[in-house]
């Protein structure tokens, strides 16, 4: 196995922008094996077609591995140290996620239904003695279809949730459950009552359904529903969350990007190095936040 080393800021942007390169070289060999593929087929020339296909999937191939070895270098050289930063008894895989049983399926608000779970930046770690777990995921629903034209059945996948799944076990009951969740277009995720908070802001953009009535108040302090709402407007995407009885928190939410995500401009790793730890510390603020009630 390769030793990992450690790399100055300069070294880790030279060798990021390398495999960036790299990755866009088999992007552009994709898209020349298109071209080719579809030459092929309207000159009826098949070994063009043949060439254009090879060329796809050797693009695919080398795109696909170039943007894997750019998360795990992030991951190696950037990720893990500011997570020990913050954290104790890191557990880190880059191209790792959390599980379907972590997100307490049958529990947990789930925003969506959903047959396979893809994701990346899986973290294990305690934070003040609470054990905690994170990942960014991608939620795949598989459905059945008829093709009229092919006269059949056919299953096609499809991304119904994208973003962030955090969860924190307190290592304590809380006084209740309570489900919170952005409101959209429809309330189907609620089969029980919902409660209005006094917070206007709040209760116009969130729904809340607690277990029990009188003990919401415990949970949704003006402190946490201003962080709810800080959190909500900063990331721009839709929030789940569960605060379930047996002291657990899990939080989703949907923003349809990943965890510690290197982005398309040009590659700093000193801006990286800021964004990756605002990325933990808006995380571990929230934390604190409920840890006091």
């Amino acid at each position: 196995m390769e030793e990992k080393r450690n790399l100055t800021d300069e070294q880790l942007t030279s060798e990021l922008r390398n495999k960036r390169i790299v990755g866009r070289s088999g992007k552009a060999l994709e898209i020349v094996g298109i071209i080719l593929v579809l030459i092929g087929f309207l000159t009826t020339l098949i070994p063009v077609a043949i060439l254009g296909g090879i060329l796809c999937l050797v693009g695919v191939l080398v795109m696909n591995n170039g943007e894997k070895a750019m998360k795990q270098q992030i991951g190696d050289q950037l990720v893990r140290g500011l997570l020990e930063q913050t954290f104790e008894q890191v557990e880190y895989e880059p191209t790792g996620h959390i599980t379907s049983p972590a997100m307490g399926r049958g529990k947990t608000m789930l925003p969506t239904d959903f047959s396979e779970i893809e994701g990346s930046n899986h973290v294990k770690a305690l934070y003040k003695g609470m054990h905690i777990e994170m990942s960014a995921i991608s939620l795949v629903l598989e459905e059945d279809y008829y093709n009229d034209d092919a006269g059949m059945w056919e299953k096609i996948k499809k991304t119904v949730f994208n973003g962030q799944w955090l969860v924190c076990d307190f290592g304590h009951e809380l006084s209740t459950e309570l489900k919170i969740v952005a409101r959209s277009g429809s309330n189907s995720l609620f089969s029980g009552s919902v409660i209005k908070t006094g917070n206007e802001e709040f209760d116009r953009r969130f729904i809340i359904q607690p277990e029990q009535e009188q003990e919401a108040g415990y949970i949704l302090t003006p402190n946490i529903m201003a962080h709810i709402l800080h959190m909500s407007s900063k990331y721009g995407g839709k929030i789940y969350m569960s605060f379930l009885r047996e002291g657990k928190l899990h939080i989703a939410i949907e923003t349809n990007r990943e965890f510690f995500a290197i982005g398309r401009g040009s590659v700093d790793v000193e801006l990286l190095r800021s964004r990756y730890a605002d990325e933990i510390r808006w995380f571990t603020g929230f934390i604190d936040q409920v840890e006091r009630v």
